[in-house]
């Protein structure tokens, strides 16, 4: 199997619960002067939504604790040493273990330390592990959460990394379930959205002798196509403009993979116009302006 089979690998900032950038002006000029097809696609956005909106489970936003809170605190300050975070948490967990907020996060705060370059292999699989353990138990205490469900599907779609294709495919209907169940809870969560969509990219780019494999070991292997994921992406956009540069970049590809060359270069205008604040944004920025350059 390739690489295709690794669900994926989100961003410390692309998975914050909120995103924050504003839209820029071609993001109105984009939604506004939809082709055909984005007219469609849109739709479909829409009705994802309006599922999500109107299910008979919504997140309920219980009181979060003292500590659950300043752990968010800290984990929106980009000077706190990440390490000192998963110190932090597990202390609070080991004081408060009843505490979801506080699961959860320890959860996000260990696949964080696991992603920096500085950890070795051995450590990252170590805390990659722990992670799952940390938030299966968050599950169990609260099926309700929201993040919770986020989190499990991000954490479950790493485990392939050390296990396999196999594995990665046997997951990703788990994976993907729980980010359905994540935006049923908060349909105004963009980055479920995203997930969701690059959940469906990566399945739909599977080829058709993985897609054979995968029959044979499995009977049904999962699908998804190029629409969906645009839907998805779409979404996550019309939900929080411009909250990640990737997302737009994102959407640019998945048109040109549905052949729809005028849309694909305004969303690569719209990647080019979100800030650039991270390193992964410069790569982002680099790779749209290489793409447009090719579309023109």
């Amino acid at each position: 199997m390739s690489t295709g089979l690794k669900i994926l690998r989100m961003s410390r900032r692309a998975v914050r619960l909120h995103g924050t950038a504003a839209a820029p002006a071609i993001a109105s000029s984009v939604r506004q002067n939809p082709t055909p097809r984005t007219s469609m696609l849109l739709g479909a956005a829409a009705s994802i939504f309006l599922l999500a909106s109107t299910s008979t489970v919504i997140h309920a936003r219980s009181q979060e604790s003292t500590l659950a809170v300043k752990a968010e605190e800290l984990y929106n300050s980009p000077s706190y040493d990440r390490r000192k975070l998963l110190q932090f948490l597990q202390r609070g967990v080991g004081e408060h273990p009843q505490d979801v907020g506080l699961q959860w996060r320890l959860a996000r705060a260990a696949y964080d330390v696991a992603s920096l370059p500085s950890t070795s292999l051995v450590e990252k699989k170590t805390l990659i592990y722990l992670a799952l353990d940390v938030i299966q138990a968050a599950l169990a205490l609260d099926a309700d959460n929201f993040a919770v469900h986020k989190w499990y599907g991000i954490i479950l779609s790493s485990i392939g990394e050390f296990e396999g294709s196999k594995v990665t495919i046997a997951n990703s209907f788990t994976v993907r379930d729980h980010w359905l169940k994540a935006i049923a809870l908060n349909p105004s969560d963009a980055t479920s959205f995203n997930l969701l969509g690059r959940w469906c990219l990566t399945i739909a780019d599977i080829s058709w002798i993985e897609r054979q494999l995968a029959a044979a070991i499995f009977g049904t292997p999962p699908r998804a196509t190029y629409a969906e994921a645009l839907a998805y992406f779409l979404q996550a956009d019309a939900i929080s403009p411009g909250f990640w540069k990737k997302n737009s970049l994102l959407v640019a590809q998945t048109y040109l993979k549905l052949n729809d060359v005028p849309q694909a270069k305004d969303w690569l205008r719209l990647t080019l116009a979100v800030p650039v604040v991270t390193s992964e944004d410069q790569q982002v920025h680099d790779q749209a302006t290489a793409t447009l350059a090719t579309l023109k």
